[in-house]
């Protein structure tokens, strides 16, 4: 069940690296179609004058949502992507082409629809990048003043852990899953040390129960638990973030 009242914002985001090669061309594949999109999204994905596009801004709105819905009910639900239902305001912009560089920026809003809740959107494409962020929202058209930000994922190799290891709280490093999820929790804690004003190493990124690598995220100052919605994200070569304090 739903709440019928959510504790705002429950921010949930998504990043895609346009760059991947198993990206391209993927809205021809009919099979993945079908099992990730309802059938109206499948016609609007078909129709859009840029196909692959249309199919990743709607598949990171998915998993953006579904980190704001995991949030709202303390634990994951169970990921059925076509129950969360896209609806993009703004069609595709009919020069971008997925895979390649988007030049100007593009940014889209929208929302979707899980069961009972309703969750704005918004996306930012730029270079490489796809960046989705989602949030419950108070009422009609309020957005909340979140931070968000992306940056590349360093390449470590195998010794990713020896190297990284000594920047992290034992509770910090119970959380760390591999080595983007190290990265992603390094550069937020220096995003929110920057935006709440405080010294980096009084923060900690720690997470609630559950299985590696689908924990939420749970900030700590000095030790003491901070009233602060974050939600990170990696895939290929990038990472991001948004928070609210």
């Amino acid at each position: 069940m739903i709440p019928a009242m959510l504790r705002p914002w429950h921010l949930g985001n998504d990043i895609v690296d346009l760059t991947d090669p198993r990206h391209s061309g993927k809205s021809g594949d009919v099979r993945f179609l079908r099992r990730v999109y309802s059938p109206r999204e499948q016609d609007e994905i078909r129709s859009s004058e840029n196909p692959d596009l249309a199919l990743w801004i709607r598949w990171a709105a998915k998993e953006a949502a579904f980190k704001s819905v995991s949030k709202s009910l303390g634990a994951p639900p169970t990921f059925i992507h076509p129950t969360f239902q896209v609806s993009v305001f703004h069609p595709e912009a009919p020069n971008d082409q997925a895979g390649e560089n988007v030049d100007p920026p593009m940014t889209r809003f929208g929302e979707i629809h899980y069961e009972s809740l309703v969750l704005p959107l918004r996306v930012e494409v730029h270079g490489s990048a796809l960046h989705a962020v989602t949030w419950a929202s108070k009422g009609p058209d309020e957005v909340p003043p979140f931070s968000w930000g992306s940056r590349l994922l360093e390449e470590m190799g195998s010794s990713w852990r020896s190297a990284v290891r000594h920047h992290f709280s034992a509770r910090e490093w119970n959380c760390v899953s591999h080595q983007a999820s190290a990265q992603a929790r390094l550069a937020a804690r220096r995003s929110l040390a920057i935006v709440l004003g405080v010294e980096e190493e009084d923060l900690e990124i720690g997470c609630g129960p559950g299985a590696p690598g689908r924990r939420i995220p749970k900030v700590f100052l000095k030790g003491r638990d901070l009233p602060v919605d974050l939600t990170l994200s990696h895939h290929g070569r990038l990472l991001a973030w948004a928070f609210l304090p």
